[in-house]
């Protein structure tokens, strides 16, 4: 059977079914939900009764949710290291985040991409609109954000919701063996900045945020929206990236998906820019 997404082809949905039972069934031939479901109906089931019976349970569940379109009843079935699995069936539910902060790691700026377009929200203007925008989007997608981004943004943010997912890169480019930080991996994937970007850095964010509040130095500030801006809407084409990375390095006969490319939105990153 060719052509399953990567949520169609886990079985990590039962207590009792990790990594290593999954890519067991995989090597005897159980490619998906389908395959090992005509297995059972012939009596040929690679489980005991017990655990083939709450994976069938789990897979019906599974298949219904995905049909429906229900992502928190997904996300509930699906162990949360396996969550990047959900991404091809609701991309457009993804938003994209960065949040640069000061020496005290309260939020300066935040740089969002989602399918309303992308956004800057500033400390002492439109900062809680971060939030308010993150909130309709059940899907988050960041960098190291599991330590640093939403630790932070809930501190600011105490009523912030959690999202049924959030995808943290740093932890799903490890599956393909790529780690390191951001900027470097941007260079090794050909993701490579405009020379005037090329070298900024978290302390640099620091730097810039204070110059624009202690000198008013307006370009400071675009710099520093800029940089931030990149950081979100790399996101997406290392996410989407990522996705083929795992099913080429898993072997699956898979069509590989087009990966975002972010010149579809750079008009609009220096219109941003441009109008602070």
């Amino acid at each position: 059977m060719t052509g399953l997404g990567p949520l169609e082809r886990t079985f990590q949905l039962v207590k009792g079914v990790g990594p290593f039972l999954e890519r067991d069934l995989w090597a005897k031939g159980f490619d998906g939900w389908a395959s090992l479901e005509a297995a059972v109906a012939k009596g040929a089931s690679p489980l005991n009764a017990r655990l083939g019976d709450k994976l069938l349970t789990a897979i019906a569940a599974a298949r219904a949710a995905l049909a429906g379109g229900d992502l928190a009843a997904l996300a509930a079935l699906v162990p949360s290291r396996e969550h990047w699995r959900l991404y091809p069936h609701f991309a457009a539910e993804a938003a994209f985040f960065d949040l640069e902060a000061d020496g005290e790691d309260e939020i300066t700026v935040g740089g969002l991409l989602d399918r309303d377009g992308v956004a800057s929200f500033r400390r002492g203007l439109d900062l809680d609109g971060l939030p308010a925008r993150l909130a309709t989007r059940p899907i988050w997608v960041t960098f190291n954000g599991a330590v640093f981004d939403v630790p932070v943004l809930r501190r600011s943010f105490p009523g912030t919701p959690r999202p049924p997912v959030h995808l943290d890169l740093r932890v799903i480019l490890r599956k393909v063996k790529l780690h390191g930080g951001l900027k470097a991996l941007e260079d090794k994937l050909g993701l490579g900045r405009p020379p005037h970007l090329r070298g900024v850095k978290g302390l640099d964010a620091i730097r810039l945020w204070r110059e624009f509040k202690e000198h008013g130095r307006v370009d400071a500030l675009r710099l520093l929206v800029e940089y931030n801006l990149y950081d979100a809407i790399n996101l997406r084409t290392l996410m989407e990236w990522s996705v083929n990375a795992i099913a080429e390095a898993w072997a699956w006969d898979v069509p590989r998906a087009p990966v975002f490319e972010r010149g579809e939105v750079l008009y609009d990153v220096s219109r941003l820019v441009l109008a602070l």
